[in-house]
């Protein structure tokens, strides 16, 4: 008696599911992975642009450039796409595994997958808390300089 309530008790590594939420959770993985591809060719863009910038700055010189070095612009853009990679990859990352997951019945995978998801929101959430902060200092930081330089 007691080993069959012990048996019981112990986690599985099986995945319950029933079709309804296997097929929400496939849904949510072809939509994933389609975003995900579009982010990646958004980053390669970006990383051309980045480059085309860059290349253009060295053939027009400082006049067309004379506010501001397209260099520099270049290698914003390149950063922006550095920092984009880590979300799309969790994306993709999770709707993979999402997938393989549901259609094998494999418990682990799709916890794999879930894992990924976590990594993607706990990225954005950071990012977005970064961005905050730095809009928060550039408002405490522009607002009063700019009165002081209106006088």
């Amino acid at each position: 008696m007691e080993n069959i309530e012990q048996q019981e008790q112990q986690p599985t590594n099986s995945f319950v599911s029933n079709s309804e939420i296997d097929s929400y959770l496939l849904e949510t993985a072809k939509w994933g992975k389609f975003l995900a591809i579009m982010g990646y060719i958004g980053m390669g863009i970006l990383v051309l642009v980045s480059f085309f910038m860059m290349i253009g700055a060295s053939f027009f010189g400082s006049a067309a450039t004379a506010g501001f070095p397209m260099w520099i612009v270049g290698f914003i853009y390149i950063a922006l796409a550095v920092v984009y990679y880590f979300p799309v990859t969790y994306l993709y990352k999770y709707s993979a595994q999402m997938k393989e997951g549901i259609r094998s019945n494999d418990g682990s995978t799709v916890t794999s997958g879930f894992r990924n998801l976590k990594s993607l929101f706990r990225f954005l959430g950071i990012f977005t808390i970064v961005i905050l902060s730095i809009y928060a200092v550039a408002l405490v930081l522009v607002v009063p300089l700019s009165l002081l330089l209106a006088r």
